[in-house]
């Protein structure tokens, strides 16, 4: 698969989006305009010896967080354990608690963010620790004394427990890897007075946690920054605020949706079963991981496609596939605009009305190029089965005069 005009400023987060999706970069070339081309596909499933088991179920179709389906926004206050948690932009990991309470961890070290301090491969060792997501690669565990256990936990296993610390350490962090095995060995046995030619069987509890402490400063434990969920800059003044804010930032998601759009029609479009376009199931890992489109490239995906473009431009997504989680604006993230504006979105929605909080039922989103009195024009994804521009009407009406789908909603990222 193969991303082409990617710029210098957005390479890093194309880089971290196939990343997310599991797939490895296999070549990146600079063309003479000064963008890139990058081609990637299905990662190498080589595992890593710190991580015995690194197979990962496929994503659930319920959410992990029943809150994160409901049109209710969480309650006030400060978050409990978390229970779920996932990246959402380069170096930002995002934590949920039971009751969709939504906290970040960004900057700092890799192993900070994901509580991860022995930076353990994700799979089904780590969700047998308490891991409650990934990064793509390593685990992440809901705090550091959950990171810390898996340490100790991985040491008794029997991949472990039988070797001698130093062989434990090069099986750990091997060379082949990068590493340094032997500075790696001699730094814990400098640190905790443990001998390398120690059996781990005959360490005490308390020299086990000694080692992961030590291995926590190894793999480096730096803090960054942990702040709510939340619009960058909320902007609660006039509507010309936003709009005149728009007028730039636009440019980013707008920018990745006509690059989406500007893909051959192979690339950008569902494909005849039994295949499945995997660029649109990219679209659902990076829109709301949770969710298996278990119909594949079939299953609406415009509220993915916007997500998509939204979450790889830095701003924020709604976690959810469905249009209708936009209406929701559950984390004040979009600003109600009283009509179309371009690189707004407009969110439409099909019949019945009779449920106000629109905890069900079906819609369509897309992004706002252009409109008149009576229609909109959209740059969406499942537009026709693909990724287009497309006009519609304000309100569609049947033949008995019913309205059958209408736009409710005109809405502006908020930004700086």
């Amino acid at each position: 698969m193969t991303i082409t005009g990617v710029t210098e400023a957005g390479l890093a987060d194309v880089l971290f989006t196939i990343r997310l999706s599991g797939m490895t970069v296999t070549s990146i070339e600079k063309a003479g305009d000064g963008t890139y081309t990058v081609v990637y596909g299905p990662g190498t499933g080589a595992a890593s010896t710190r991580q015995p088991n690194p197979e990962v179920p496929r994503p659930p179709t319920q959410p992990p967080v029943p809150n994160m389906d409901d049109p209710t926004p969480p309650p006030a206050g400060s978050a409990g354990e978390f229970v779920h948690a996932r990246p959402i932009a380069p170096r930002t990991i995002l934590y949920v608690d039971a009751q969709g309470r939504e906290q970040i961890r960004e900057g700092g070290s890799r192993s900070w963010r994901n509580c991860n301090p022995g930076n353990i491969r994700k799979g089904d060792f780590s969700i047998n620790c308490g891991a409650i997501g990934n990064d793509g690669s390593f685990a992440v565990f809901p705090d550091e004394a959950t990171g810390m256990a898996a340490i100790v936990s991985l040491l008794k296993t029997a991949a472990y427990s039988r070797l001698t610390l130093k062989d434990a350490i090069f099986r750990y962090a091997p060379p082949g890897d990068g590493n340094n095995s032997q500075e790696y060995a001699d730094f814990i046995h400098r640190e905790t007075g443990i001998a390398l030619a120690t059996v781990l069987s005959t360490l005490s509890e308390r020299d086990r946690r000694k080692v992961a402490q030590t291995i926590q400063k190894i793999e480096g434990w730096t803090k960054g920054t942990v702040r709510p969920n939340a619009p960058p800059a909320p902007l609660i003044g006039r509507t010309p605020d936003v709009l005149s804010s728009a007028a730039s930032a636009s440019n980013g998601w707008m920018a990745i949706a006509r690059r989406e759009a500007a893909l051959p029609a192979q690339e950008r479009s569902e494909w005849s079963d039994p295949g499945e376009n995997p660029r649109i199931l990219l679209y659902f890992e990076v829109a709301a991981p949770w969710f298996d489109p278990v119909g594949g490239d079939e299953v609406d995906w415009c509220a993915a496609f916007i997500n998509y473009c939204l979450v790889t431009s830095g701003q924020m997504g709604t976690n959810h596939p469905g249009a209708r989680s936009f209406f929701w604006n559950k984390n004040n993230q979009f600003k109600l605009l009283p009509a179309p504006a371009f690189g707004a979105i407009g969110v439409r929605r099909y019949a019945p009305f009779d449920d106000a909080s629109w905890s069900a039922g079906s819609g369509h989103v897309g992004f706002v190029t252009g409109w008149t009195p009576n229609s909109v024009t959209l740059l969406g994804g499942n537009q026709s089965n693909t990724v287009r521009e497309m006009t519609f009407p304000l309100v569609e009406k049947d033949s008995s005069g019913a309205v059958v789908s209408e736009f409710v909603a005109w809405m502006m990222p908020v930004i700086v």
